[in-house]
């Protein structure tokens, strides 16, 4: 059965906006500008005060250096100790930074003009004008997946070629987007998103020889649009305005298993997946809580 088994007895002022999962500590962001460390029991192990306004997103490279993008422009990183002396900013510009992504030690940004950069050992490689307006970003291998509101697109970088890249797939979907299920050829089996309505969820074969052919959609599988969706290899997660956190399992089936569902009692913002099956979610009530499925 699905049940909240912790809640944070210390919470952002404002939203809790995202939260991310690293080596047994949670890192969550907020609209007051802190970086919030908490145990697995979500007990607050130190607050950094890492940017001066509202925090669209945190992702975290396989050396755990912690990158947060802010409203005010800017991205910053840390390593541990992760506190306040040691936050540094990575670069400060005029567009919204509203998604990250890591892949191994690169990190992926995305901004409110479809520019998305990467940036390998903190220098800036190569930029990728996408034209719409980055909501959510996935990267793996030499694939860059973005979507704002009607079309989930897959773009293949030129490694050779500051900035060149060609389209390999478009499919109707909305934001936001996740890989989902096992590594294959290090590459993760699925992609999972929402759809047009923003209300259902979409999986398709994160495989281009396949050409991202579906696997399954549940339409309608919140009662108002979602806000994010996280997945491990055998368990999809998706929270949304309606206040629930829903689970599914047999993810490779044409129709996925559900797992349960628990009501929050206030918006969610960001999910992301934990150890020993474990879900952290980050509310508009700027609390963090610890859901378990199975």
């Amino acid at each position: 059965m699905a049940k909240i088994e912790k809640v944070s007895t210390e919470k952002h002022e404002g939203d809790a906006t995202c939260v991310a999962y690293y080596n047994n500590q949670v890192f969550s962001g907020g609209a007051d500008g802190k970086i919030k460390i908490w145990d697995n029991d979500l007990n607050l192990i130190k607050t950094v005060d890492a940017h001066e306004a509202y925090i669209y997103a945190i992702a975290i490279n396989s050396n755990g250096k912690v990158y947060s993008s802010s409203c005010d422009g800017s991205v910053k990183f840390m390593l541990p100790p992760y506190d306040n002396e040691n936050v540094q900013e990575l670069f400060c510009c005029e567009d919204a930074i509203q998604s990250m992504y890591c892949d191994g030690e690169t990190l992926y940004t995305g901004d409110d003009k479809g520019v998305v950069t990467n940036w390998i050992k903190d220098k800036m490689v190569f930029k990728y004008n996408l034209v719409e307006e980055v909501k959510s970003l996935a990267a793996e291998q030499s694939l860059i997946y973005t979507v704002r509101d009607l079309d989930v697109v897959v773009s293949e970088m030129n490694s050779t070629k500051s900035g060149k890249y060609s389209n390999k797939a478009v499919f109707p979907g909305k934001s936001p987007l996740t890989f989902a299920g096992p590594l294959v050829d290090k590459k993760r089996t699925f992609l999972a998103f929402a759809d047009r309505t923003g209300m259902g969820i979409v999986l398709v074969k994160n495989l281009p020889r396949l050409r991202f052919e579906n696997v399954w959609k549940l339409p309608n599988c919140h009662e108002m649009i979602v806000n994010s969706i996280c997945a491990d290899e055998k368990f999809l997660y998706s929270g949304g305005y309606d206040n629930k956190v829903k689970g599914l399992t047999d993810l490779d089936s044409t129709r996925p298993k559900d797992i349960g569902e628990v009501d929050v009692g206030s918006c969610v913002n960001f999910l992301c997946c934990g150890s020993n099956n474990n879900v952290f979610i980050a509310t508009s009530d700027g609390l963090i809580r610890r859901a378990k499925f199975v």
